[in-house]
């Protein structure tokens, strides 16, 4: 895939809360990259954002019925498309 960020992609923590994207792409690697996706955020997934702690981090979301705390680093290599 192009390293390059396609401009209809955005990262998840810019989602309001109550918004619902599908994953367009996980990026980071190794260890950190592999525990995003052992935890279902798979592209063409939906997510749905709930709440960012006032400090930014963690950010608390829903997947597939889960709610799920990442934290905002883990949050910001997610990238989400389209409304779902």
């Amino acid at each position: 895939m192009n390293d390059s960020k396609s401009p209809s992609l955005q990262s998840l923590v810019s989602l309001a809360p109550g918004e619902r994207r599908q994953i367009g792409e996980v990026r980071g690697q190794g260890s950190i990259r592999q525990r995003l996706l052992d935890m279902g955020l798979l592209p063409k997934q939906t997510i749905r954002m709930e709440r960012i702690a006032l400090g930014g981090a963690p950010v608390w979301v829903e997947l597939n019925g889960s709610h799920l705390a990442l934290r905002r680093e883990e949050a910001e290599m997610i990238l989400v498309g389209e409304e779902a």
